[in-house]
C-alpha cells in the first residue's frame, strides 16, 4: 500500500513529514512525499520518492518582499498578492490531485488534504505541529498568550480561531472540492468539528514534555513526540564555518527561519549591537531574509545559508530564534538554552512554553525589540546555570522519545483496518 504524505510551507513545515516518510520507508512501506519543489533535494538525501506541488514559496515571497522594499507601498502589493495566492493555491490543488493517484493512505494537514483522501476513498490521517484541538487546558496557539482567563476562555479561543482560519481558507478548499475533486462544498461552519466526531486520527508531532496532552482531548488525537531526521552522517561544514567554530568558545546561533523583514539591514545591525554588548560571537542564519546575508563575516559573526540544525545547534552556547514549531523542536532537542524572538502566528505560544519550562528566557517580541534587551536576554541564557541544566535535561529526554516510532504505531493500526476485506 502506497502512503502519500502532503506537506506545504517552509522547511519547518515540511521536514517533519520527511522524517515520518523516512521512518515509514525503513519499515518497508511504500511512500511518496508531496511538497514544494524546493524540497526535492531534502527528500533525495533520505531516498524518499518525491512529487513537487505548487510553486517555490520562498522565491515568490522574497520577490514580493523586495518589491515592497523598493516601492514602499506594502498595502497595494499585499492586496495584489491576495489574487496571486488564489492562483498559487489552485496550482497546488491540481498538482496534489495528480501526484496522489494510487495512494492507499493519505497523511497531511487540514481539510484540503482530507478532501483528497475523501475523493480517493482512502483513509486520512492528519499530522499537525501545533496543538489545535479545543481544550480547557490552554488557549489556542494563535491567541494572545498573556491572557489567563481560565478553562472556558481557553476553549473559546480554540473555537474562535478555528472558525476564523476556516473562513480564510474556505473559498480555496471548496474550489478544490467542487472544481477538481467533484465533491460537494463544505458548509460555512467547516468540517473540523465533524472530523473530530468521526474519529479521524490526528497525530501531533511535538513532545508531550513540551505541551502535555490534555485530558479533555478525544482519544484519536494523540501526541507522538517530534518527528526528527537523524543527524547527517556524511555532512561536513563549509571551511569558513569550521574555522569560526574552532576559533573560540561555543558561539550563539541567531536565525529567524522563514521570517521576512522589510529592512533586514536594521535587524542585522540590532543583532550586531546586541552581540557587541554581550561580548558574544554568533553564527547567523540568513533564512528567508530577516537577516542581511550580504554583510561580510568577521571574527564576531559567521553567516551561513543552509546548515543542518541537528548538526549545528548542539554546538552552540545559546540559540536565538523566531519560535517556529519546527525550529523550536530542534532547539529543544539540542539541549541548549533558547531566546525566542516571536514575529507572530503561533511563535509567541512556543516562546511562552520555552520560558515556562525554564529552558530559556521570556520571549522578546520582534515588534519593539531593542539591542539592550536582546543583549540582556543573551547574557542570562548563556550564564544562568539553572537554565542550562534544565535545557540539557529536556534535550536528553526529547532525544529519547522516538516520536516517529510512536507515530508508526498509530499509523499501523489504520493500515491494518484498511487492509481488512
Amino acid at each position: 500500500m502506497e502512503i502519500a504524505l502532503i506537506a506545504y510551507g517552509s522547511r519547518g513545515d515540511v521536514q517533519p513529514f520527511v522524517a515520518l516518510a523516512r521512518a515509514l520507508s525503513l519499515v518497508g512501506q511504500q511512500v511518496r512525499l508531496l511538497a514544494p519543489p524546493t524540497f526535492a533535494s531534502l527528500a533525495a538525501d533520505h531516498d524518499i520518492p518525491f512529487a513537487p506541488i505548487g510553486a517555490d514559496i520562498e522565491a515568490h515571497l522574497r520577490t514580493r518582499m523586495q518589491a515592497i522594499r523598493e516601492t514602499g507601498n506594502a498595502v497595494r502589493l499585499l492586496w495584489s498578492l491576495r489574487d496571486e495566492m488564489r492562483s498559487l493555491v489552485a496550482a497546488v490543488a491540481l498538482d496534489t490531485w495528480q501526484a496522489v493517484q494510487g495512494a492507499a493512505l493519505v497523511i497531511g494537514t487540514g481539510p484540503a488534504s482530507a478532501s483528497v483522501a475523501e475523493r480517493l476513498r482512502v483513509p486520512f490521517i492528519e499530522g499537525a505541529l501545533q496543538p489545535l484541538t479545543p481544550t480547557r487546558a490552554f488557549p489556542s496557539p494563535v491567541a494572545p498568550p498573556w491572557l489567563h482567563l481560565g478553562g472556558g476562555y481557553n476553549q473559546l479561543t480554540h473555537h474562535v480561531f478555528e472558525r476564523a482560519f476556516w473562513q480564510l481558507f474556505r473559498g480555496n478548499t471548496n474550489s478544490l472540492r467542487t472544481q477538481v475533486l467533484s465533491l460537494p462544498p463544505y458548509s460555512f461552519l467547516g468540517p473540523l468539528g465533524e472530523m473530530r466526531k468521526h474519529g479521524l486520527l490526528r497525530l501531533y508531532a511535538y513532545s508531550p514534555r513540551v505541551v502535555p496532552r490534555p485530558d479533555d482531548w478525544p482519544s484519536h488525537h494523540q501526541v507522538t513526540g517530534y518527528w526528527f531526521l537523524p543527524p547527517p552522517s556524511e555532512w561536513a561544514p563549509p571551511e569558513p564555518l569550521a574555522k569560526f567554530l574552532a576559533a573560540g568558545p561555543p558561539p550563539l546561533y541567531i536565525g529567524f527561519g522563514s521570517m521576512l523583514a522589510r529592512e533586514p539591514q536594521k535587524l542585522t545591525a540590532l543583532v550586531s549591537e546586541a552581540l557587541a554588548k554581550s561580548g558574544q560571537r554568533a553564527v547567523l542564519g540568513e533564512g528567508w531574509g530577516a537577516l542581511d546575508g550580504t554583510m561580510l563575516s568577521s571574527e564576531q559573526v559567521c553567516f551561513v545559508k543552509d546548515v543542518p540544525h541537528q548538526w549545528l545547534l548542539p554546538k552552540m552556547a545559546a540559540i536565538v530564534h523566531h519560535g517556529g514549531a519546527g525550529t523550536t523542536g530542534e532547539a529543544l532537542r539540542s539541549g541548549v538554552p533558547s531566546v525566542v524572538v516571536p514575529f507572530g502566528f503561533d511563535q509567541p505560544f512556543w516562546g511562552q512554553r520555552v520560558a515556562a519550562l525554564g529552558v530559556g528566557v521570556a520571549p522578546l517580541p520582534r515588534r519593539g525589540l531593542s539591542a539592550p534587551a536582546l543583549a540582556a536576554a543573551i547574557d542570562r541564557a548563556v550564564s544562568d546555570p539553572l537554565i542550562r541544566e534544565r535545557a540539557a535535561q529536556l534535550g536528553a529526554a526529547i532525544q529519547a522519545e522516538h516520536g516517529t516510532q510512536h507515530a508508526l504505531e498509530h499509523i499501523s493500526r489504520v493500515l491494518r483496518i484498511a487492509q481488512k476485506p
